[in-house]
């Protein structure tokens, strides 16, 4: 008896082990520029196989030196293209029905916020990165290896290049807006930032969660010995248990409908294994985005920035096959139910986005329920002004979530924020993009033809042999 507690019944451990293919979350498979080899899994497996393919050395562990050279090589950025393309579909394509929404034009935005993002990101990261230095950027990723609730995480860093490079570039190509050999040294800015944030916060030489067997472990260990001090125990079906994971999904629906029905609201790190070997996830939910007008029924509803939950896993009362923290911050595990298996949580708080981490402090869990009045509160605001605005202003407050949000964090953090808005008028939306609006519903652009090419990722062409990487767009027509 002693020898089978000992030996437990979790197997998610054998995940990280060289030679472990993972287990499938998926039935489909990826071609992408491979055509005529074989179709590429989801999962471990898959990033062995794009890693394997690629022919430069960019997606194995780099140095501080790599990151610091000021541009890729053409086969560094298609590498990367390719990559990242399958990442998209990784992450995306298991919750591609999430893109439909009854109330928000969800599609209509993103394609938009992607292009605008392709458009008008590089001249501001590079602004940001001559301001600060490239070890500056690097030291942006940096920073959330000792904060919580803080907007520099996984899905924000991953959007930089999979969204703004990856899916505007993808956009913009099936639109026939821009030729494949267009943009190439813009290409090289988006890029360049994206690696060196999520470098700065890995420090492990790589710079995605996929590639470390979707770990996103990056907090310093004497801060997650301090936070550890804040769990409260309780039995699962407990009321402990029950207020817990009932205000984890009021919280968790807030920050989905404050960043219009999109996962920038949303962000775990983890798993981190506790000395019981139990399992902690970080789990930060952005409750109140101050830029965005609309969040004003959050503030009169006294609802912060950020509720941040400690959630402690059982993982062998679970039998825990795998979990993945994939690069959109989310939590994917097999079994699928982990929630009737938290065993320990805690709720933190963190006022403002710029709130000293020394002021982030607890609520009990037995405390929560006015917290959780305050948030259907707001919700309820929210639900109440998104149905007063026309298609197209939620629209354009759509792709605000997108284009402003994925790079606000960084740009804060920078001090560049106020100098993009006045000096690169960072809230304005491209020309280009702005007559776009009346195209992408033509030949079910946005419903049909997008989604297609970048869930199976012949969208994502490579940069064409021989192109000069100093290459922008100088000829239009």
């Amino acid at each position: 008896m002693n020898e089978i507690a000992k030996i437990g019944t979790s197997t998610y451990k054998q995940r990280y082990q060289d030679g472990d293919n993972g287990l499938r979350f998926q039935d489909l498979v990826y071609h992408g520029n491979f055509k005529g080899m074989e179709p590429v899994r989801d999962g471990v497996i898959g990033d062995r196989v794009m890693r394997s393919r690629a022919k430069s050395k960019v997606l194995e562990r780099v140095t501080r030196e790599d990151v610091l050279k000021d541009q890729f090589t053409l086969d560094e950025l298609n590498d990367l293209n390719n990559y990242l393309a399958w990442n998209i579909w990784d992450v995306l394509v298991m919750r591609a029905t999430e893109g439909v929404s009854g109330m928000i034009p969800r599609q209509e935005y993103e394609i938009l916020a992607f292009m605008n993002e392709f458009y008008r990101w590089p001249e501001i990261l590079r602004m940001t990165t001559r301001e600060i230095g490239a070890e500056g950027v690097i030291q942006i990723g940096a920073t959330a290896r000792r904060e919580v609730g803080i907007k520099v995480n996984a899905v924000h860093d991953w959007c930089i290049g999979a969204v703004g490079f990856g899916m505007g570039r993808c956009g913009l190509l099936a639109l026939e807006a821009i030729k494949p050999h267009d943009y190439v040294e813009e290409s090289n800015e988006i890029l360049k930032f994206m690696q060196r944030v999520l470098w700065g916060k890995r420090q492990d030489g790589y710079i995605l969660n996929s590639q470390d067997r979707y770990r996103c472990a990056i907090h310093d260990q004497d801060v997650i010995d301090s936070l550890v001090t804040q769990i409260e125990w309780f039995e699962p079906g407990s009321d402990a248990h029950e207020n817990f994971t009932r205000f984890n999904a009021s919280a968790e629906l807030l920050a989905f409908l404050d960043h219009f029905d999109n996962r920038l609201g949303l962000g775990d790190t983890g798993p981190y294994e506790l000395p019981d070997g139990k399992l902690l996830i970080i789990r930060d939910l952005f409750t109140n985005e101050e830029a965005y007008h609309w969040s004003d029924v959050c503030d009169a509803a006294g609802v912060p920035h950020c509720y941040t939950l400690l959630l402690v896993l059982d993982a062998e009362a679970m039998k825990l096959e795998e979990i993945r923290v994939n690069d959109i911050s989310t939590i994917f595990t097999r079994p699928k139910n982990y929630i009737e298996h938290i065993v320990g949580g805690a709720v933190l708080v963190r006022e403002t986005w710029n709130t000293p981490m020394s002021e982030v402090y607890p609520v009990k869990i037995a405390d929560l329920a006015p917290r959780v009045e305050g948030i259907q509160q707001a919700t309820l605001g929210l639900y109440t002004k998104l149905s007063r605005m026309s298609r197209r202003q939620l629209i354009t407050n759509g792709m605000y979530t997108y284009y402003i949000d994925m790079i606000l964090p960084h740009l804060r953090l920078a001090g560049t924020y106020e100098k993009a808005c006045k000096d690169y008028d960072f809230w304005e939306i491209d020309q280009r993009v702005a007559n776009y609006y009346y195209e992408i519903n033509k030949r079910g652009f946005a419903q049909t033809v997008v989604p297609q090419k970048i869930f199976s990722g012949e969208g994502y062409l490579p940069f064409p042999e021989g192109t000069d990487l100093g290459r922008s767009k100088y000829f239009w027509g």
